[in-house]
């Protein structure tokens, strides 16, 4: 991990002018943690680069909460792990000066409340899917929602989704494995519902198919 050193005053996207003045950059390497629930550190980050998974981890299990992306807000101080599953670079705040910031900024709150608003929404989903949900309606129900946030129609009702989460990643998402998530993939890839092009691209052949999956109890 490298040492932090003063932020100048720049502007990320999404992210108001004059956001990151009084904020500390850090670089984190592939495998970071960034933060632990028994943390004493009480901060608050703004992703740069890379992506930061939040989690929750037992003696033999892990759960993942959300992705965070380039411009999102979060806090060390909640009972969450904080890991960069790549190269990362985030900015650093203490939390009681940010507060001081926050009420003197009115243009943060804005940022503030959309994050930890995704935040919430992913997690109530992700209780409803796994009291209710066989795995098949949760993977069904994170592609439809992926498709109809990210992408892009094409002729013949295809529609284009970038896939930037890799397949542990979207089962550590749906409380599942990676093996699951697979051959579930490739059994819908072989009835011609979507078709996976590498490991980044997927082209959704029949979304209202998906959709039938997704609302299946």
């Amino acid at each position: 991990m490298n040492a932090v050193e003063p932020a100048p005053v720049v502007s990320l996207p999404r992210i108001p002018p004059g956001m990151l003045e009084g904020f500390a950059r850090q670089e984190l390497a592939r495998g970071c943690l960034l933060s632990t629930p028994g943390d004493a550190r009480d901060q608050v980050l703004i992703v740069d680069q890379g992506r930061l998974r939040v989690y929750l981890a037992g003696e033999s299990r892990e759960l993942s909460l959300s992705f965070l992306e380039p411009g999102d807000i979060y806090t060390t101080h909640t009972p969450t792990y904080l890991e960069a599953v790549v190269p990362t670079t985030v900015w650093l705040m203490e939390t009681r000066r940010f507060a001081r910031k926050l009420a003197s900024d009115p243009a943060v709150t804005p940022v503030m409340m959309r994050v930890l608003g995704r935040l919430l929404v992913n997690a109530v989903n992700l209780i409803e899917d796994l009291a209710f949900r066989e795995v098949p309606a949760r993977l069904a129900r994170f592609l439809t929602g992926l498709a109809e946030r990210r992408g892009r129609p094409l002729d013949g009702g295809i529609w284009l989704v970038p896939l930037d989460l890799g397949t542990e990643d979207i089962a550590s998402l749906l409380g599942s494995t990676r093996q699951t998530v697979s051959s579930l993939l490739n059994q819908w890839e072989r009835d011609g519902i979507l078709r996976r092009q590498g490991r980044r691209v997927l082209y959704i052949h029949a979304l209202d198919s998906l959709r039938r999956l997704g609302a299946e109890i």
